[in-house]
């Protein structure tokens, strides 16, 4: 049965999104953001006259989530990954999953968001919330993104950060800080230096970015003693080490999930929205 809203609804949705994360903030070159899927009615109907927006919030819009979506009557998902990726020219829920995933959406009337660079590039967007976790929300000297959007003069607006603490930190301790800041017990870390050391050796200017950093991190231009983000090549992460630059890698959704629940959750409810934020929703690969 179809619980859409009405296009209004949905609207107020989308304004409050982008209130936060504006479109313009996305990288249009690659990255297929925005409302992918409306359900949208025109106008209420007597049945659907008091259904209101309920929107889940989520990573990676998989079979499991989409069902999660369903039982929890939502009508809107917020997938911080574009759904449809890179294109699609027709459905064929046979042979892609995510086209039968997409089809159960449109029959239960649940519209969806993807806003993903955007977040990537906003201030107090998924990568500040990563520099907080760094330092558990310590002061800094200097931070500013490594890729500016075109147009914007902030500093801060803009993809993957630079930053310099204000003292040193231990390896050890970032190590502790980002395990509690994004709630997983294990993380990858390559070192010159044997764990056993890692009290000893300082941080004091880091390089970071949500998702796949390798990209990002062309465009550093600062000196850096780490590297931190989701995922980087075998040869980008050998060559790091060799330089004696520490890297810490946290598969690629884990330095985004947590962002949802700490932040973007918050920011919808003050908007006035009924927002839950995915049980389902989780990393693909699992460290045994």
């Amino acid at each position: 049965m179809s619980r859409a809203i009405t296009r209004a609804q949905l609207d107020k949705v989308v304004r409050s999104i982008t209130k936060f994360y504006p479109q313009k903030y996305a990288d249009k070159s690659w990255d297929n953001t925005g409302l992918l899927i409306d359900c949208s009615t025109a106008q209420a109907t007597s049945a659907d006259a008091n259904t209101k927006a309920k929107i889940l919030l989520t990573v990676d819009l998989t079979k499991s989530v989409a069902q999660e979506a369903v039982d929890a009557n939502c009508n809107v998902i917020i997938a911080y990954h574009p759904f449809i990726f890179p294109n699609w020219n027709r459905l064929n829920p046979h042979t892609n999953p995510q086209h039968e995933t997409a089809i159960k959406l449109i029959q239960h009337g649940i519209s969806v968001y993807c806003p993903h660079t955007a977040v990537d590039a906003a201030r107090d967007g998924v990568n500040d919330w990563l520099v907080k976790g760094l330092n558990n929300g310590g002061n800094v000297t200097k931070c500013y993104a490594l890729e500016t959007v075109s147009g914007e003069t902030d500093d801060l607006i803009g993809y993957g950060r630079f930053v310099e603490f204000n003292k040193d930190i231990s390896l050890a301790q970032i190590v502790k800080n980002v395990k509690n800041a994004l709630r997983i017990p294990h993380i990858q870390v390559a070192s010159a230096t044997p764990p056993s050391m890692w009290s000893q050796l300082n941080i004091k200017k880091a390089a970071i970015c949500a998702g796949s950093g390798s990209g990002v991190f062309k465009q550093l231009k600062e000196d850096v003693d780490l590297y931190y983000t989701g995922e980087m090549s075998h040869h980008e992460v050998l060559k790091w080490k060799e330089m004696g630059k520490t890297v810490i890698v946290c598969n690629h959704s884990n330095t985004e999930r947590g962002f949802l629940q700490d932040v973007m959750h918050g920011l919808l409810q003050e908007e006035g929205h009924e927002v839950v934020v995915s049980k389902m929703d989780r990393d693909p690969l699992t460290v045994v």
